[in-house]
């Protein structure tokens, strides 16, 4: 598939009318979304869509060749909507001010009304790698390879400065009064960014910026007019395809061609959803009250909601990690649904979210559900437990969300809502449905933490510090003092179906520096079989652990990683308290076998 610029070059260099539509149902989506949101109003957000690739058409051929397109239109569409606004004298801001202060009083499930208003403006302040970085990955649904691709830059630095330029969205809202997490903030713009455009705003603003874009001059303030012909343009579109024939340099003939309806659009999957008496209770001895409450109930409509009580009275993180009763199995209770996916399931091969709404009260530790999708030789393509988005204390229903894909063979669904420790949690309305495929999963696969007390633990970027000119990773116990025996956590990712590793050996090198870790950092490489089955030990190089306070150094794990490998589990395990920093701009992997010639993977 040619990249953006390709196009906008095959544009400029032969007027092409392929090239430009490409461009034009490549990006209108993020147009007219930012559109939509900056001027509120459906047939101005089409006006100025089509504004801007009037624009695109007319200054083609003066984009550098390192432009990146989607950060161009981006701005385009801001400077586009703000001159609009101007021109029917909006006053946005306040608009926005308003709405704002009646979102602050009236607490919503969702902070997409909250951020929404503070959202274009919020981007712009980011520097210009970061915003593109964002904006390919969130609002053009790119994965971090891809996203690499178009800064070139590597999949990792890619990852970076996605994670970068939401920690710094997460600052400029918070000072805004919208306290959420990088995770939250990333799902909200993921899901409710892109809006679609009318089918016909396609066509349309196609014809119309080929035959505009090839005008003397033009400027923002008087695209309004151009559109005038568009508008009268669109009731004959909507039974019509336009056509656009070159006749000559900066000439055009737009020609309507009858055609027949459009084929109807098939109905969406309806959702599964999970009747709370289809949970079967999974009890830890007599600690635990496991029930149905019909007393609490999301809605007046709801099911009796599923209720887990602990009976284990505890005042302390110490009391909660120190009840483990072995193989990382903390004091719990939960109940447990499995949901089989056949071979002729419509879940097959999608992206699913896995929703459902929790209450709790007192807990001191965690509740949350664990997901786990595993096929009968016991294969695990995907579990998420949620230890790094807990829910903790009295809370009233609030909703909780699971993302991640199910493979295109027969599988199991198992979920288990799940309470740590002491306190009370009641669950109810659970479902599954197929969300866009460029929906961020919250699954293992992307790095993450995972902890038994991941509340404890900060992750963020230290933008006060830097290793080599990158910004570094940190890893931070949050509590004064000693941590307590048994106080850890995990950063990493589980690289599933890892075909480039199997049967060969890995090197995994990083820089890392710390000041008075109590514990120890240890960073792994763990190939992982059938249920997560442990197949090989991995070794670190010239050390056993890290620990105490150390200058920024190189650090190696080596690790043979066997031919039925079905999952590589590798990050970094922090034990302890103290502080971590973790130069994941100098992570590399790679194959070692011949010594003298490594390999790169990753």
């Amino acid at each position: 598939m040619a990249d953006d610029m390709d196009l906008v070059r095959e544009y400029v260099a032969r007027q092409s009318e392929e090239a430009f539509t490409t461009l034009v149902s490549r990006h209108i989506h993020l147009v007219y979304s930012v559109a939509l949101r900056q001027t509120r109003d459906a047939h101005m957000a089409e006006d100025v869509t089509q504004a801007v690739f009037v624009i695109l058409a007319r200054k083609a051929g003066s984009l550098g060749a390192k432009t990146i397109l989607t950060g161009w239109l981006y701005r385009t569409a801001q400077y586009a909507s703000a001159d609009a606004l101007k021109m029917q004298r909006r006053r946005q801001h306040r608009e926005q001010e308003a709405y704002m202060q009646s979102t602050l009083n009236e607490p919503q499930p969702d902070i997409w009304p909250q951020i929404s208003p503070l959202l274009d403006a919020a981007i712009l302040r980011l520097g210009e790698s970061d915003r593109n970085a964002l904006l390919l990955r969130f609002f053009e649904g790119k994965d971090f390879k891809d996203v690499g691709v178009s800064l070139g830059a590597s999949e990792d630095t890619a990852r970076m400065r996605v994670n970068r330029a939401l920690e710094k969205l997460r600052t400029i809202f918070r000072k805004r009064g919208v306290d959420s997490t990088t995770a939250a903030i990333a799902e909200s713009i993921s899901n409710n960014s892109i809006q679609s455009a009318p089918l016909a705003l396609i066509k349309t603003t196609t014809a119309v910026a080929l035959a505009k874009g090839a005008t003397a001059s033009i400027s923002i303030t008087t695209l309004a007019k151009a559109t005038l012909i568009t508008m009268k343009m669109k009731t004959l579109v909507a039974t019509a395809i336009v056509a656009t024939i070159v006749i000559g340099a900066g000439t055009s003939l737009v020609i309507l061609k009858s055609r027949s309806p459009a084929p109807s659009v098939p109905p969406e999957v309806v959702p599964v959803k999970f009747a709370n008496d289809a949970f079967s209770p999974n009890n830890q001895g007599t600690n635990f009250v496991i029930d149905m409450d019909a007393d609490n109930r999301r809605t007046a409509d709801s099911a009796p909601a599923v209720h887990i009580k602990s009976l284990f009275t505890e005042t302390s993180s110490a009391d909660y990690l120190a009840s483990t009763t072995g193989n990382n199995t903390w004091l719990g209770a939960s109940v447990y649904t499995n949901h089989p996916i056949g071979p002729k399931s419509a879940l097959l091969g999608k992206r699913v979210r896995i929703s459902g709404w929790i209450k709790t009260k007192d807990v001191l530790n965690w509740a949350a559900p664990t997901l786990v999708i595993v096929n009968r030789a016991g294969y695990i393509f995907a579990e998420d437990n949620m230890t790094d988005r807990p829910t903790r204390g009295t809370t009233d229903w609030k909703q909780i969300d699971v993302v991640t894909d199910i493979p295109d063979e027969p599988c199991l669904v198992s979920f288990a809502p799940i309470l740590y420790g002491s306190g009370e949690v009641w669950f109810d309305d659970f479902q599954i449905e197929i969300v866009p495929p460029n929906t961020p999963v919250t699954d293992d696969r992307p790095w993450h933490q995972w902890s038994p007390n991941s509340y404890d633990y900060e992750v963020t970027t230290d933008y006060n510090m830097t290793h080599d000119g990158h910004q570094p990773l940190r890893l931070k116990y949050l509590p004064d003092g000693s941590a307590p025996k048994g106080s850890w956590m995990w950063w990493g990712q589980d690289i599933r179906g890892p075909k480039k590793y199997a049967g060969h050996a890995i090197r995994m090198t990083v820089w890392i520096k710390t000041s008075n870790v109590g514990g120890g950092v240890r960073p792994n490489l763990r190939p992982k079989g059938p249920n997560f089955k442990l197949l090989a030990k991995d070794r670190l190089i010239s050390a056993t652990r890290i620990s105490g306070t150390t200058d920024w150094t190189q650090y190696t794990v080596i690790c043979m990683v066997p031919k039925d490998t079905q999952c590589l589990d590798t990050g970094f395990a922090f034990t302890g308290n103290g502080t971590a920093w973790i130069d994941m701009d100098s992570l590399k992997y790679e194959i070692i076998d011949d010594p003298k010639n490594p390999k790169p993977v990753q």
